[in-house]
């Protein structure tokens, strides 16, 4: 008699069981930690079964959402965070994108794509003590990318500016003088 109990409470919680996971539905979570700017790619993504409702269900990406090619990361998500709706967007061909040659030590070590920064520009080291201080020329703007020299002492960063085109007196000023790059918190 026990035995017959015992089948029968397994196959009720096993029905039971199987009902629940027919709720559920996938779901995108990133598998490890993505930043943002970038690109949004497949293989950063894992089908994950929850069970939402209202409000929670509409502000998450279901697995069945395409990435549009361009597509970049609009902030930071950790390992295992189911995705939310507007978590990625298109980085738009417009925008414009400024390169600047970085000397080691003018930026911080661990400067990486997504952050966003201030451009300094002070005197060169062709011009010596002049007296000149430093300006900011760009500011609150996206680092698209972070490439360090194959022999050390600088790097190149490329920055976003948007659909504006930058001034010539920016583009001059980072090409004569001494860049120093500011993260912004």
């Amino acid at each position: 008699m026990l035995g017959i109990a015992l089948v029968l409470a397994a196959t009720a919680l096993g029905g039971w069981l199987v009902a629940g996971l027919a709720d559920d539905e996938l779901y995108w979570s990133v598998r490890s930690g993505v930043r943002a700017g970038e690109p949004v790619r497949e293989d950063q993504l894992v089908a994950t079964r929850a069970r939402l409702e209202g409000p929670a269900a509409a502000a998450v990406l279901g697995a069945d959402t395409s990435i549009e090619p361009g597509s970049v990361w609009a902030y930071d998500l950790d390992a295992g965070a189911i995705v939310p709706d507007g978590a990625w967007g298109f980085d738009g061909v417009a925008d414009h994108e400024l390169p600047m040659a970085v000397r080691e030590g003018a930026m911080p070590g661990d400067l990486a794509r997504g952050e966003r920064v201030d451009v300094w520009v002070g005197p060169g080291p062709q011009e010596g003590a002049t007296g000149q201080s430093a300006e900011r020329v760009l500011a609150d703007v996206q680092v698209k990318g972070v490439d360090p020299a194959p022999t050390g002492g600088a790097a190149t960063v490329v920055v976003g500016l948007g659909a504006e085109p930058p001034s010539g007196t920016a583009v001059a000023a980072i090409g004569a003088g001494h860049v120093t790059v500011v993260r912004r918190s």
